[in-house]
């Protein structure tokens, strides 16, 4: 755990650096040193890029080696396969392929980071801690396109272009077939935050919880090729607390939903967006695989709490919610990575074994 120890401590520092360093710029923003920026973002490249091991890591390299060896694809989407086909063209090492989608996954997250960039360090910090950053090391594919799809699909429903958002998301489910329940987001995003509507989707929600387990055959029916979700991961729900975890942007954005109202103009997209990331965590309290879904939003969650700690909240009262966050998230980190999971990273190109 040394290393990410490393890396939550300097990505954390220069993230810091990278925002007073930087300028101000309209709705309380923040352009960030891009010298800067572009160091903390290397950092998260080559610890996530140089790994030996992880979660499904293992598979990804051996499914390379497999194609290289003798053309065998693996069943994966076709966008995904002509990607594995183009790095063979450059290495056989299957390592480029830990690499490369390294950086396609955490260049847009941090990008998207950057565009609504407040306390710039906390969203970094909060991208390590709440565990998202470990998952990229675990669901490659997934998180890759999950990076995609928030940079452009926040920048698509900001700019009501509906036609683009539906290509985009078609387009991903080449890489990850599971990005198509993405398609009703970009209508419910653009709902007022906390209306009839969205507290009707989170009461329905609680409810779906609670009598999953006697709908969930007909919700495989009607799923077609989707349906293997609920099988496939079929292994006890998630634990409580990443739920609780997820309820602290969309408490946090109700107490204080009238100054973001009135202060950011795209307020209401990321609260949304937060509080449909809940909905799926409750859902997961069931059947984690809706925590997966769920990767494709939840990074509105980093974006919102730094939001409302930098322009919402009275200076004394920000800096001891700050503090607490940084504690509480690392406490969580440590409990959920460590004593949960017991990681190890190891990688044979840093000489970590």
């Amino acid at each position: 755990m040394g290393i990410f120890y490393f890396t939550i401590a300097v990505t954390y520092i220069l993230s810091y650096l990278a925002r007073v360093s930087g300028e101000k710029k309209e709705s309380q923003l923040v352009k960030l040193n891009t010298i800067l920026f572009m160091f903390v973002t290397a950092i998260f490249i080559l610890v996530c890029g140089l790994r030996s091991n992880i979660g499904d890591t293992y598979f990804y390299k051996h499914s390379y080696n497999l194609l290289v060896l003798t053309g065998d694809t693996m069943g994966y989407e076709a966008g995904f396969i002509k990607l594995m086909k183009f790095l063979t063209l450059i290495s056989s090492d299957s390592q480029i392929l830990v690499f490369v989608v390294a950086v396609i996954t955490n260049l847009f997250i941090m990008l998207s980071l950057r565009r609504e960039a407040t306390y710039f360090e906390l969203t970094t910090y909060l991208y390590i801690t709440s565990g998202y950053y470990l998952v990229t090391m675990n669901g490659m594919r997934q998180t890759m396109v999950a990076g995609v799809f928030f940079y452009f699909g926040v920048k698509f429903i900001k700019e009501k272009k509906m036609l683009e958002y539906i290509l985009l998301v078609l387009g991903l489910t080449l890489f990850h077939k599971s990005v198509v329940f993405m398609l009703p987001v970009y209508f419910l995003a653009r709902e007022k935050p906390f209306s009839k509507k969205i507290l009707t989707l989170i009461l329905g929600t609680v409810f779906l919880t609670l009598t999953f387990s006697s709908f969930a055959g007909a919700v495989k029916e009607v799923s077609g090729e989707y349906g293997h979700y609920i099988d496939s991961f079929n292994e006890g729900g998630a634990n409580i607390l990443r739920a609780a975890i997820d309820s602290v942007p969309v408490i946090l954005a109700y107490i204080y939903r009238e100054k973001l109202a009135q202060n950011w103009k795209y307020s209401y997209i990321f609260i949304n967006l937060s509080t449909l990331n809940f909905v799926f965590m409750i859902l997961a309290l069931e059947n984690w695989v809706f925590a997966r879904v769920g990767l494709y939003i939840s990074i509105s969650n980093y974006i919102l709490i730094a939001y409302i700690l930098k322009n919402c909240i009275s200076q004394n009262k920000a800096k001891f919610v700050y503090a607490m966050c940084i504690i509480f998230y690392f406490l969580f980190y440590y409990y959920d990575e460590v004593i949960t999971m017991n990681i190890i990273y190891r990688s044979a190109i840093l000489g970590i074994y």
